[in-house]
């Protein structure tokens, strides 16, 4: 009898996972490593909760887990984003990310439909069971967010940083720009009067100019790819279901929040298995003194920085010993002769263990979310020097926070870094507020990676319900213009007739 019983137990279990799995298709065609982590552990979760996954990436897995297939390979469809972007480039970019995001990142990569594999995929028999639900990025090709229409399943959108300007189109979360910076704007809640007129300008800069450079060319990408008769772009991504952002009220404040616009900071730090190597575990336990841990991410190549600027590095980190520094370097034959004996380089490190290691002391890093987010977790101050997109907001948001100080970019020198660190190392109210945020970040009513799979398997079994009206009023309503101008022209002619009225009965 308890056989029976235990078999009944095992079978009503299964029967019922079966009916809660779901079939995934990700998308995720842009090729930069730092994006992909945020991804690849949502999938992997999903795929862990017993959904069947299916991926379209740059970055397949080499042990993929049950449950997960990377259907479609995009490597080499486009150059690797990783470790391949020297400081010179860097400068280049700067001057105007939107429109690298709309074009080099965004047009370009729709393109990527029309590649065979990804025609059959569109266009080639269904998967049996089919897809219930699409999730794909939302940076620059948002002409992705076509395939959720075509298959007639919900579409959740995934952003590896906060909310880009366009990000509103598919939610209708405008931010209020009074007290919100905007994803590039280099400022901090209490903005001032100018503060605010430079936030604004941006915001609908930005806007203003990804829609140009991209509606045209994104929406024939879609008819030409998906279905001649797809409506416009515009309209295509108002049929998001969800919006899954990297963000959290302790990074960038606290703002208003329509229900499908869910942050999730922290998921890709959540349980994190990366382990030290060996022989790095052997050398971080043996630095009693510390740790200073230098990295500009897995694109930017510190070896490339200028020799003067390498050199000054040098003398600055050499005063630190006995303290020991870890740097991430591609190329060692690239940096000048006289490297310092407390400064070890490695090509690749995994990054959380390093930061979680008791004798980390400093983290040098270029502001990128996921390693910020990372570092906020563990409770580990930083210097933050910006380089690109909203690397400048994150560093500024951190900087206000007293956890982190920062230096330019053209400004590190000896003199700087000196101070920097001595002021991170020893004036304990860097770690002290360090901890603090890190206590903060991490109490949560829910982990951000079972957040994320509910609302996923909210929409996928709710369709899209939680569409905001917002969606459906013009710039002008939202604004009650229309209700404000009226009322004005009421009042202004009022104070007319009672100014006229007046005027007669004087005479």
């Amino acid at each position: 009898m308890n056989y029976i019983t235990i078999f009944l137990i095992l079978n009503c279990a299964t029967g019922l996972m079966m009916c809660d799995a779901y079939r995934i298709l990700g998308v995720f065609p842009f090729a930069a490593k730092s994006h992909n982590i945020l991804f690849e552990s949502l999938m992997k979760g999903l795929a862990k909760r017993g959904h069947q996954v299916d991926v379209v990436t740059h970055f397949p897995l080499s042990k993929p887990p049950e449950n997960y297939r990377d259907i479609i390979n995009l490597n080499g469809t486009m150059e690797n984003l990783v470790n391949n972007f020297t400081i010179e480039f860097v400068n280049q970019m700067a001057g105007d990310i939107v429109e690298s995001i709309a074009t080099n990142y965004g047009n370009r990569i729709c393109e990527f439909m029309g590649l065979p594999e990804m025609q059959q995929l569109i266009h080639g028999p269904l998967p049996n069971p089919p897809y219930d639900v699409v999730i794909t990025e939302v940076f620059g090709a948002n002409c992705y967010i076509g395939l959720g229409r075509f298959f007639k399943v919900p579409v959740v959108a995934l952003s590896s940083a906060t909310e880009y300007p366009w990000i509103a189109d598919f939610t209708g979360n405008d931010d209020n720009l009074a007290y919100v910076p905007n994803a590039f704007h280099v400022g901090v809640e209490e903005m001032s009067w100018w503060e605010r007129v430079v936030n604004v300008y941006g915001h609908f800069k930005a806007l203003i100019q990804f829609h140009h450079l991209t509606d045209y060319s994104q929406t024939q990408s879609m008819r030409k790819y998906i279905d001649a008769n797809m409506p416009d772009i515009r309209e295509v991504v108002r049929d998001v279901s969800l919006v899954l952002v990297n963000s959290h009220p302790i990074l960038f404040g606290v703002k208003p929040l329509v229900p499908s616009l869910v942050q999730i900071a922290g998921l890709h730090v959540e349980g994190n298995d990366e382990v030290l190597p060996r022989e790095l575990e052997k050398w971080m336990n043996e630095s009693t003194s510390g740790v200073v841990y230098f990295t500009l991410g897995s694109m930017v190549l510190i070896e490339t920085l200028p020799t003067d600027t390498l050199k000054e590095i040098y003398k600055s980190f050499e005063k630190l010993a006995p303290m020991r520094v870890l740097v991430k370097i591609v190329n060692e034959t690239k940096l000048p002769l006289g490297l310092p004996k407390n400064v070890k380089v490695l090509p690749w490190t995994p990054q959380q263990p390093l930061l979680a290691h008791k004798n980390m002391r400093v983290f040098i890093t270029h502001g990128g979310l996921g390693g910020l987010i990372e570092a906020l977790y563990y409770g580990v101050p930083m210097i933050g020097i910006p380089l690109f997109s909203d690397q400048f907001r994150n560093v500024e948001a951190f900087t206000a926070k007293n956890m982190m100080i920062q230096i330019k970019l053209r400004e590190i020198n000896e003199k700087n870094l000196d101070n920097a660190l001595n002021r991170l190392i020893n004036d304990a109210t860097f770690k002290n507020n360090a901890i603090y945020y890190s206590k903060l970040f991490r109490d949560q009513p829910v982990s951000p990676m079972n957040n994320a799979i509910f609302w996923i398997e909210y929409v996928i079994r709710n369709g899209n319900v939680l569409r905001s009206p917002a969606l459906d009023f013009y710039w002008w309503q939202l604004a009650l213009l229309d209700i404000y101008g009226p009322g004005l022209i009421i009042v202004l002619m009022s104070l007319c007739l009672v100014f006229v009225g007046h005027f007669y009965t004087v005479l």
